[in-house]
């Protein structure tokens, strides 16, 4: 018995924040800072300009987070701020990061084919690269 709870734990337990990438790190916490904004009224861009040091690559964010607001099949399960754990909408967040960071369309597309249709991911996947390419240093 304690092995299968020892397995279930495994499956369903979630990334801690701190064990991802810079990036993928950055792009969860900028969501989650997003929408707090979204419902208390706030302009985030000011946030997301300090947070990436430049302007560019913080409206290429709020294209990111319209698009996944826009295209998302249900709604987009954002931990608390103050929560260690990503949720599973999250991790993927994560993973699209990192896949759209390494120019992998394929990759990204097997994250995210069960879910959204051909243009959606052609979408997402061009804006992830273009906010990813804006926060590169020398590439925009």
């Amino acid at each position: 018995m304690q092995g299968s709870s020892d397995l279930i734990r495994k499956f369903t337990e979630q990334p801690l924040i701190r064990d991802l990438p810079v990036d993928a790190a950055q792009a969860v916490l900028a969501l989650r800072y997003c929408i707090l904004c979204r419902r208390s009224e706030r302009d985030p861009m000011p946030e997301l300009e300090r947070r990436w040091g430049n302007i560019l690559a913080a409206r290429r964010y709020r294209l990111v987070v319209e698009a996944i607001g826009h295209i998302w099949p249900d709604p987009f399960a954002v931990a608390p701020p103050c929560c260690p754990r990503l949720s599973f909408d999250e991790a993927l967040l994560a993973a699209m990061v990192g896949a759209a960071g390494r120019g992998d369309q394929a990759r990204f597309d097997t994250l995210t084919a069960e879910m959204l249709g051909s243009d959606a991911r052609t979408m997402l996947f061009t804006t992830l690269e273009n906010f990813v390419r804006a926060r590169a240093p020398g590439r925009v």
